[in-house]
C-alpha cells in the first residue's frame, strides 16, 4: 500500500536513520530515501562535530564544510520530515558547536523550511560556556585535565577565542519532553549524545543507547564494505543494524570492532555521566545474513556527571613555502644544510626566530620523517627530497617575510662540494610564498564538574516556530528517488577471507587492518584486527606486539603508552600513545593522525608453532 513501510516496526520498537557520519560530507540520494520509505524511521540523527580539523574551527569561525554542501545534506532530512512525520536531531552544528555555528546551521535550516512551505517547532540548544563560568568552576577545584594535557590555567580561559561543552543526552531529552520540537540543533555535544537521547526519552536502557550511539555516530562505518547509511531498530535493551546500501552487510565482528576506532581503549568508553563497558557485549547475525543485533553493554555512572571543555588560543600567523631538493651531494648533507646554513642564516636576518612558540621556522621533509618526524624509525632521505617551510610569526607579514628569506636561503646558500652554482631548490609555485593564515593551539581540553547535565546556563535551550504551513503533505514522497530493483534480491559482497601462510611472515600478511587516528587532539590510537580467531591467536600468542617493541618502532618511552592490549571481542589489538606534538599546532605533521600505522606493517610473526622464533 501506498506510503506503507516495507519492513514494519515491532511494538515497543524504536527507528533512527542517519545518512551519513558527518553533515555535509554527502549521501547517496537513493539510499536514504530508501530507508526513509520503507522503514518509517522515528528519527533522522546526524553528528557534525569532531575535532579531527585542528583547531582552526573555533579559533577562526569556520565550519567544517560549505553551507553548500550543508544545504545538501539537509534539504532531504528537512524534507522527509515534513512528509514523513519524523523527528530531525542534529548536534555539533558546524563542527565545532559554537553559538556561532549554531545560529548559521539554524538559519539555513530556517531558509530550508520557509521556501518549500513546510512548518516545524525548531529547538536550538546553545554549548559555548562562559569565561567566568569556567574560571569559577576553576577556583572550586572542578576543573581536571582530559587526558595527558597540563592543568587548566587563568591564561588559558583568559586568551581563548571561545570555550564550548559536551553536552551529554539530558539537554536533548529535556528539549524533547519539554517542547516536542519536529528539528533539534544544538552546539556541541558528544557524539553519541542525540542518538542516546532519543532512545532515552522513549524508554530505552543507557546502554544500549549509548552503544548505539557509539556506532551510528559514524554513519555506516561499521558496514562491509565501509558505508554510509545506516538503519537501528532499537528495543529496551537491544538494538539492530541494517546497512541501506543493499551490497553492504554488518558482522559481528565488524560492528564489535567499531568500539575501537579513535578510542583510547575499546572496552570502556567515557562520556558524560558514565563509562560505557563493552566487555560483555554479544553481536548476533540475524536471519538476513547483513543485520547485527547488540545487547549486553553496560553503562556505569560516575560518582561526579563531567563534560568535556574544548578551547583554542590564537598562536600567531603562518606562511608556508614548497620545493624540493634532487642534488645528491645536498641531501647527502641535508641536516646541516637545513638546520645549520638555512636556520642560522635566517636566525641572523631575524634574532626573534626560534625563541618562542610564536616564531618559529619548521621543515617538513617529505621523502624523510615529514609524515612522523620523531616517531619515524627509518629517517634516510630517498634521492629527492620534498620540503614544506612552515613559518609562524606573529603577524602576517612577518610570517611572509621569514618564509621569503629562508626560501631564497634554500634557493641559493652554499653547501660543500656544491658543483650546481645556479640554484639548489626546485619550487613548484609561483608566487613562492603563500599565507596559510592565522594559527590556533588547543589550550583547553579539560573535563568540568556539574550538578545539573541539562544546567541552562550551560546549554540555554529556545523555541521557535518556523515557516506558513502551506506544502501539501504527501507520505509517498520519498517512492521517486529510488528503484526497489536496485534494493530487493541484491546480495551482499562476499569478504574474502586473507589467506596466511604457516611461516614466518610480517603483520601485513596477516592483518585485515592495520591503521591509526586520532584519539582526540594529545593521543594516537592504533588498531590491528584479524578476520579469523586463528589469526588473532597466533600474534597474541607470538608476544610480537609488546611495550618493547612499539617503544622501538616509534622511539618513545614507557610514558608514552597509555594502552596496549588485545580485546578478543574485536579480535584485535589496540595501542594508544601520547601525542608528540598536539594536534593541529604548529609543526603538525598528521592532522587525523592516519599515517602513523606504517612501522606496525613490517612487525616481524614467526612461523606457527614458533613464539619469537623459538619452537
Amino acid at each position: 500500500m501506498a506510503g506503507q513501510p516495507r519492513y514494519a516496526k515491532e511494538p515497543g520498537e524504536i527507528r533512527i536513520l542517519t545518512a551519513n557520519a558527518m553533515l555535509g560530507y554527502g549521501y547517496k540520494a537513493d539510499h536514504f530515501w530508501y530507508g526513509i520509505h520503507e522503514y518509517h524511521p522515528d528519527a533522522i540523527v546526524i553528528d557534525s562535530g569532531s575535532t579531527d580539523g585542528g583547531p582552526f574551527k573555533l579559533g577562526m569561525g569556520r565550519k567544517t564544510v560549505a553551507d553548500e554542501s550543508y544545504i545538501r545534506d539537509l534539504t532531504p532530512y528537512v524534507t522527509a520530515c515534513a512528509h514523513y512525520g519524523i523527528k530531525l536531531l542534529v548536534s555539533s552544528a558546524g563542527g565545532d558547536g559554537s553559538d556561532k555555528h549554531l545560529a548559521e546551521i539554524v538559519a539555513i535550516i530556517n531558509k530550508i523550511i520557509e521556501e518549500n512551505g513546510f512548518k516545524f517547532k525548531v529547538a536550538t540548544i546553545g554549548a559555548s560556556v562562559s569565561k567566568e563560568i569556567i574560571l569559577s568552576k576553576m577556583k572550586e577545584g572542578k576543573i581536571s585535565p582530559c587526558g595527558p594535557v597540563p592543568a587548566l590555567t587563568e591564561e588559558d580561559v583568559n586568551t581563548a577565542v571561545d570555550i564550548v561543552a559536551q553536552m551529554g543526552p539530558e539537554p536533548f531529552v529535556k528539549a524533547l519532553k519539554e517542547g516536542n520540537p519536529d528539528i533539534v540543533v544544538s552546539g556541541r555535544a558528544y557524539d553519541p549524545s542525540p542518538f542516546a537521547a532519543f532512545c532515552i526519552n522513549l524508554g530505552v536502557e543507557a546502554a544500549p543507547a549509548f552503544h548505539l550511539g557509539k556506532i551510528l555516530e559514524c554513519g555506516g562505518q561499521c558496514a562491509v564494505p565501509k558505508g554510509r547509511s545506516m538503519i537501528a531498530t532499537i528495543r529496551k535493551d537491544s538494538f539492530d543494524l541494517t546497512p541501506l546500501n543493499p551490497i553492504e552487510r554488518c558482522t559481528p565482528l565488524s560492528v564489535a570492532a567499531h568500539s575501537l576506532y579513535e578510542k583510547t581503549r575499546p572496552d570502556q568508553l567515557p562520556g558524560p555521566g558514565g563509562v560505557l563497558h563493552l566487555d560483555t557485549a554479544n553481536y548476533k547475525v540475524l536471519e538476513d545474513g547483513r543485520t547485527v543485533r547488540c545487547w549486553g553493554s553496560r553503562f556505569v555512572p560516575t560518582p561526579t556527571y563531567q563534560v568535556k571543555l574544548e578551547g583554542v588560543s590564537p598562536v600567531g600567523h603562518r606562511a608556508i613555502f614548497i620545493g624540493g631538493f634532487r642534488d645528491p651531494i645536498l641531501i647527502a648533507g641535508l641536516d646541516d644544510f637545513l638546520e645549520n646554513r638555512v636556520r642560522n642564516y635566517t636566525r641572523g636576518l631575524f634574532p626573534e626566530l626560534d625563541k618562542s612558540e610564536n616564531c618559529r621556522l619548521i621543515f617538513h621533509v617529505y621523502g624523510r620523517n615529514a609524515i612522523m618526524g620523531p616517531l619515524e624509525p627509518n629517517p634516510v632521505p630517498s634521492h629527492e627530497v620534498g620540503v614544506l617551510g612552515e613559518v609562524v610569526a606573529p603577524t602576517a607579514a612577518k610570517a611572509m617575510a621569514i618564509a621569503n628569506s629562508a626560501r631564497v636561503s634554500c634557493l641559493h646558500l652554499y653547501y660543500p662540494g656544491i658543483l650546481a652554482t645556479t640554484g639548489n631548490f626546485a619550487s613548484p609555485l609561483s608566487p613562492h610564498e603563500q599565507d596559510a593564515g592565522a594559527v590556533f593551539k588547543f589550550s583547553v581540553y579539560h573535563l568540568m564538574d556539574i550538578d545539573d547535565a541539562a544546567d541552562p546556563t550551560l546549554f540555554p535551550i529556545n523555541y521557535l516556530d518556523v515557516g506558513p504551513g502551506t506544502y501539501t503533505k504527501n507520505p509517498s514522497h520519498g517512492q521517486q528517488f529510488y528503484e526497489l530493483k536496485n534494493f530487493l534480491g541484491v546480495s551482499p559482497q562476499e569478504i574474502p577471507k586473507k589467506q596466511v601462510p604457516t611461516s614466518a611472515i610480517t603483520m601485513r600478511d596477516i592483518a585485515s587492518v592495520v591503521r591509526s587516528k586520532n584519539s582526540g587532539p594529545f593521543e594516537l590510537t592504533f588498531d590491528i584486527m584479524f578476520d579469523d580467531e586463528t589469526h588473532f591467536n597466533r600474534v597474541k600468542q607470538a608476544n610480537v606486539l609488546t611495550n618493547e617493541t612499539i617503544k622501538s618502532l616509534y622511539q618513545i618511552k614507557d610514558e608514552d603508552i597509555v594502552v596496549n592490549m588485545y580485546f578478543q571481542p574485536a579480535l584485535a589489538w589496540k595501542c594508544t600513545i601520547r601525542r608528540p606534538w598536539a594536534q593541529g599546532s604548529v609543526g603538525e605533521r598528521d592532522t587525523l593522525g592516519t599515517a602513523q600505522h606504517a612501522p606496525l606493517l613490517s612487525v616481524a610473526v614467526p612461523a606457527v608453532g614458533q613464539v619469537n622464533g623459538h619452537v
